[in-house]
C-alpha cells in the first residue's frame, strides 16, 4: 500500500521541474537525499529531509506535494491535507494536488468538501487529463450515496431491518473509511445482531481516529474483557485512554478493575492446572470475595450499558463458570457440578467440557439415560475421536443396562459417590432390618431369606475394592455370564450359613433361629 500511493503519484512528481528560489543546490540535495531514503523504505528519515527542503525554499510547492505523498503512504492523512491545501494556496492550478485533497476528504467523511474538489477538478481537467476525469462521476456518485448513509441506517434500525443497517454502513465505509460515525453506527447494528466481535472491530477503528474520547475507549476495553474474554487487548485499550489522560478516573478505575481480576484469573488457572479443586471452587464461585460476583456484575453492567441484553457472548463468565463446573465433578459434589455444568451449557450449549461434566454428575446420581444423553451429544461436537468421553458413553449405556437388571447400591440404599464407612453403616442398617431372627413383619421366612441373601450378596461386592470397581464400570461378578467372573457361579441367593443357635447380634432368638456371617 505504501508503495501503491508513492508509485501513483511519481509521474506527477517527475514532470515537475523544482523551482527554488535561494540556494537551489542545497534544495536539491534535500530532495534528492529524500527520494534516494524512500527507495530504502526510510520514510521518517526521507521527512526529515523534506522538512529540510521546505524549511530552506517555503515556496517550492512540489517538495510539499512529496511530502504529502509521503505522509499519505504512512496513513498520516491530516498532514498531507495540511499539505495539499498548502499547495493550492501557493499553485492553486495544480490539479493533483486538488484531486488528493477531494479524495482525503471522501475518505474522511467531509462529503460537502469533497464534492467541491473532485468537481473543480472534473471541470478543469478534462483535457488535460482525460483518464482521471473519467473516473470521476463515479467517485461523485459514489459520494452522494454515502452521504445518505447515515440517515438510511438509521431509518433501517428504526424498522427492526439491522441487518439492512449493516449492508448500507458497509458500502459507505468502503466510500468514506475514516468516518467515525459510519463505524459508530455500524458497531450499534452490529450489537443488536449479537455480533460482538465485529462491534469490537469498528469501534477498534473508530477510536484509532478518535484517540482522545475516554468513553468510547472505556467502553470497547470492557467488551473486549467481559465479553470476548481478550485481556491482552482490553489493557491495552485502556492503557491507551490513558496515555492521552492520565488522571482520567473513568479509565484508571477501569485499568486497576481489570488488572486485580486477571491476577485472580491467573491463580484460577494455576489450580486448575495443578488439580487444586478445592481452591477453584474457592476462587470461582465458593468464596466471598469469588470471581463469579463480580464478573456477573460487571457483564451485566455492560450488556445494560450496550443495549444488548441477553445478546452478548460471555466467554470470561463461560470460564468461571467451566472452571466450577469441572472442580465440583472432579471433586463428586453432583448437586453443584450439576448447577455450574448447566449454568456453563445455559452460555455455550455446545461446550464439550460442561456436557461431559454434567453427563458424569447424572451418572454418579443414577441418571444414565441423561448421562448418555450428554455423553453422546459430546462425542459428536468431538467429532467422535475423544477416547476419554467415548468410554463415559460406554460406562454410562453399560451402567443403564445394569440398573434395569440388579443394582447393589440401591439394594443397600446408597448412592454411587457413598464411601466405605457409608457402605459398611447402610449394611449394618439392612442386616438388622432383615435378619430373619429379627424380623418383625408381614413377609414370609422365604422372602426375608431372600432378601436378606440379597444384602449380603451387595455388600460383598460394594465391601471388595475390586469387585466394586467392575460393577462400578457396569459389570456384575456375579451374573455367570460375566466375563472373566473369578467366582464361577456367583455368590448365589444364599451366601450366608444356616445352623441352630446363635444370631450375629449374640442373643438367643428361640425356635431354632438363623446363624448368619458378616463381613464388616
Amino acid at each position: 500500500m505504501r508503495l501503491h500511493h508513492l508509485l501513483s503519484l511519481l509521474p506527477v512528481i517527475l514532470s515537475v521541474q523544482v523551482v527554488c528560489a535561494e540556494g537551489p543546490q542545497t534544495t536539491q540535495q534535500y530532495l534528492d537525499q529524500a527520494s534516494a531514503l524512500l527507495g530504502k523504505g526510510e520514510y521518517n528519515l526521507a521527512l526529515q529531509s523534506y522538512d529540510a527542503a521546505i524549511d530552506r525554499d517555503p515556496s517550492n510547492y512540489l517538495s510539499y506535494f512529496r511530502r504529502a505523498a509521503t505522509y499519505l503512504t504512512l496513513g498520516r492523512n491530516n498532514q498531507a491535507l495540511a499539505d495539499f491545501t498548502t499547495i493550492l494556496k501557493l499553485k492553486p492550478d495544480f490539479g493533483q494536488a486538488l484531486l488528493q485533497r477531494g479524495k482525503i476528504y471522501t475518505k474522511a467523511g467531509e462529503f460537502a468538501k469533497a464534492k467541491q474538489d473532485l468537481e473543480a477538478y472534473y471541470n478543469s481537467h478534462q483535457s488535460t487529463d482525460p483518464h482521471t476525469v473519467q473516473e470521476i462521476p463515479a467517485l461523485l456518485a459514489s459520494l452522494d450515496e454515502a452521504s445518505k448513509a447515515l440517515a438510511l441506517a438509521e431509518a433501517a434500525v428504526a424498522a427492526e431491518q439491522t441487518d439492512e443497517c449493516v449492508r448500507i454502513l458497509g458500502s459507505a465505509i468502503m466510500v468514506a473509511p475514516l468516518y467515525i460515525p459510519f463505524r459508530l453506527q455500524r458497531a450499534e447494528c452490529h450489537l443488536a445482531r449479537g455480533e460482538v466481535e465485529e462491534a469490537v472491530n469498528d469501534l477498534n477503528r473508530a477510536t484509532h481516529n478518535a484517540a482522545t474520547n475516554p468513553q468510547l475507549m472505556h467502553r470497547l476495553s470492557t467488551m473486549s474483557y467481559y465479553s470476548l474474554y481478550m485481556p491482552e487487548q482490553a489493557l491495552a485499550q485502556i492503557k491507551q485512554c490513558i496515555s492521552f489522560d492520565p488522571e482520567n478516573k473513568l479509565c484508571k478505575a477501569l485499568f486497576r478493575k481489570l488488572k486485580t481480576t486477571e491476577k485472580e484469573i491467573v491463580k484460577l488457572n494455576s489450580d486448575l492446572e495443578n488439580h487444586r479443586w478445592a481452591g477453584v471452587i474457592n476462587k470461582s464461585v465458593g468464596g466471598e470475595k469469588s470471581l463469579v460476583r463480580t464478573i456477573e456484575a460487571e457483564t451485566t453492567a455492560m450488556e445494560t450499558e450496550n443495549n444488548a441484553v441477553g445478546k452478548m457472548p460471555k466467554r470470561l463468565l463461560l470460564k468461571i463458570y467451566s472452571a466450577a463446573c469441572k472442580a465440583y465433578t472432579e471433586n463428586k459434589d453432583t448437586t453443584n457440578a450439576l448447577k455450574w455444568c448447566s449454568s456453563t451449557l445455559s452460555l455455550d450449549e455446545s461446550n464439550v467440557d460442561g456436557l461431559v461434566g454434567r453427563g458424569s454428575a447424572h451418572m454418579l446420581n443414577d441418571d444414565f439415560e441423561e448421562a448418555i444423553r450428554d455423553f453422546t451429544k459430546a462425542q459428536e461436537l468431538a467429532g467422535g475421536q475423544d477416547r476419554n468421553i467415548h468410554e463415559k458413553l460406554s460406562k454410562a449405556q453399560r451402567l443403564l443396562k445394569q440398573s434395569q437388571q440388579k443394582d447393589y447400591y440401591k439394594i443397600l440404599g446408597i448412592s454411587r459417590s457413598a464411601s466405605e464407612r457409608d457402605i459398611k453403616k447402610a449394611f449394618r442398617k439392612q442386616a438388622l432390618q432383615w435378619h430373619p431372627d429379627t424380623y418383625r413383619g408381614e413377609l414370609t421366612p422365604e422372602q426375608v431369606e431372600k432378601k436378606m441373601a440379597g444384602v449380603n450378596e451387595a455388600y460383598e461386592v460394594l465391601s471388595d475394592p475390586e469387585l466394586k470397581a467392575r460393577f462400578d464400570n457396569g459389570e456384575d461378578p456375579n451374573d455367570p455370564q460375566a466375563q472373566q467372573n473369578p467366582f464361577g457361579q456367583g455368590f448365589g441367593g444364599h451366601p450366608f450359613f444356616f445352623q441352630q443357635g446363635g444370631s450375629p447380634f449374640g442373643q438367643q432368638q428361640g425356635g431354632g433361629g438363623f446363624q448368619f456371617n458378616f463381613n464388616f
